[in-house]
């Protein structure tokens, strides 16, 4: 019964300092006379919102009490501070009052009895799972940081808005597969040392699952700029696709084979006509628009009006194939799946750790560029990675790319590799001026004898 009688007491206590808080006053003291009164006077009393509260000892009752909010402290002398039941988290005292105090992705709220709820959710990153990275450093081979950009926020929401790529389906796992030649294959090789220029730069999705988008948007921009020899260097929109393609969730996900599908039935505007926003918006663009009529500026140095479209999408056989479609024709696209400790990575050769949660069985999947290779040698033993380039800003990793194990199909980055050839222009502007003639490019990829007295086929004006 004192147990109870304690807990009625400070329920009651709590509740008059709610009530304090949201009405302050003054209103016992803000009484000329007779401040407080004795037993029951109806006259002892002050406005309040629409009706009336009380300063006479009447009107002490509990629960069912009428008293004005400062009765306790004008008239039994009872201090403000002392009407709250404080909880503690981390060091940090609250009170039920308070807001909810922020724990990384949590939050705990202060009750009317002093314990306290905390909601307890895995967050995208914290202070145990940075622990066990660091202290796994040595033997996993890759470095983890504290990202800012991630503190606040769930796993499960990490999931969903900094991912984006569904799990292929049976179309896409279909789709014949391209096996390349034997060729001889250097140790390493980046995309951007090869053709200087013509590679995009790193994106950032923002928190928008878009990756399905914006790596398909990105390999058709490097394919362009590399099969043209730079006289198509466009960075194409991944807007459009974010919000034009159908059957696939804009921010909220997307199929590949849809997205390549789009590129080739419909094509895009660059990324000048159609900003990237991070979020999922009307399409104004349609299936029968060209560049003139999408009201996009056109290209300087070709005589293109059509949208920019890619052929049917292939997938590759293994990591010699992948390696060789690379060295030949650029960028190409690979799913993987992303495990919790991928968002912390900083440095190094990535493969999933030990460091693992229950949350990890709920991994997603992430679609990211694959723009070249290498290896690490540490005595005799020879670690092979990929340079990939993700989605994330330059701030992510090794500024905005990462490096992760090849060969033995980590993540299964080395599952589900695609890639398409760009339709680039038949015919470019001006080069060069000579007499009445004017050298015209009218072919792509066209690599001349050097016997030929002109590189490029001359074509007559009048």
């Amino acid at each position: 019964m004192l147990k109870l009688a304690i807990v009625l007491l400070v329920f009651s206590l709590v509740e008059a300092n709610r009530f304090r808080a949201d009405y302050p006053g003054p209103y016992c003291a803000a009484r000329r006379y007779d401040r407080c009164c004795h037993e029951r006077q109806d006259g002892c009393s002050q406005p309040i919102s629409t009706t009336l509260c009380y300063c006479d000892e009447f009107c002490d009752r509990g629960e069912h009490g009428d008293c004005c909010p400062d009765y306790e402290e004008v008239c039994l002398g009872i201090p403000p501070e002392s009407l709250t039941v404080p909880c503690t988290h981390n060091g940090q005292t609250f009170t039920p009052f308070d807001p909810p105090v922020v724990d990384n992705c949590n939050t705990c709220k202060c009750n009317m009895d002093g314990s306290k709820t905390c909601t307890d959710d895995v967050c995208l990153t914290d202070n145990e799972l940075l622990k066990q990275l660091n202290h796994l450093e040595r033997s996993i081979g890759w470095k983890a940081t504290n990202y800012s950009e991630w503190w606040g926020h769930k796993y499960d929401e990490g999931k969903v808005m900094r991912l984006g790529t569904f799990y292929p389906k049976i179309k896409v796992k279909s789709m014949s597969r391209l096996t390349n030649g034997l060729d001889h294959l250097p140790t390493h090789f980046d995309a951007t040392n090869y053709w200087p220029g013509f590679i995009g730069k790193v994106r950032d999705q923002g928190w928008c699952g878009s990756s399905w988008a914006v790596s398909t948007a990105s390999v058709a921009s490097d394919r362009f700029a590399i099969l043209s020899k730079g006289r198509e260097t466009v960075q194409l929109a991944p807007q459009q696709i974010v919000s034009c393609v159908r059957r696939s969730q804009g921010c909220s996900g997307g199929h590949l084979d849809t997205a390549w599908s789009y590129l080739r039935k419909v094509g895009t505007v660059n990324e000048e006509c159609y900003p990237y926003i991070s979020a999922h918006n009307v399409c104004k663009i349609r299936p029968s628009d060209t560049l003139i009529t999408a009201n996009c500026e056109l290209p300087m140095k070709v005589d293109r009006t059509n949208m920019y479209k890619m052929g049917p999408a292939f997938s590759l056989n293994n990591e010699t194939d992948i390696m060789l479609e690379i060295k030949k024709h650029g960028p190409v696209q690979a799913i993987m799946r992303v495990h919790r400790d991928f968002f912390s990575y900083k440095s190094g050769i990535y493969r999933h750790s030990a460091a693992s949660t229950s949350a990890d069985q709920r991994a997603g999947y992430h679609s990211v560029r694959l723009i070249g290779w290498g290896e690490e040698r540490h005595g005799y033993e020879v670690t092979k990675y990929w340079i990939a380039v993700n989605s994330w800003g330059t701030w992510w990793g090794e500024n905005g790319r990462f490096r992760i194990l090849r060969g033995s199909n980590e993540c299964e980055i080395e599952s589900y590799v695609l890639a398409s050839l760009p339709y680039v222009h038949q015919q470019v502007k001006d080069l060069g001026v000579k007499g009445n003639l004017q050298h015209m490019i009218v072919g792509t990829g066209y690599v001349p004898h050097p016997s030929q007295k002109y590189p490029y086929k001359v074509v007559r004006f009048n």
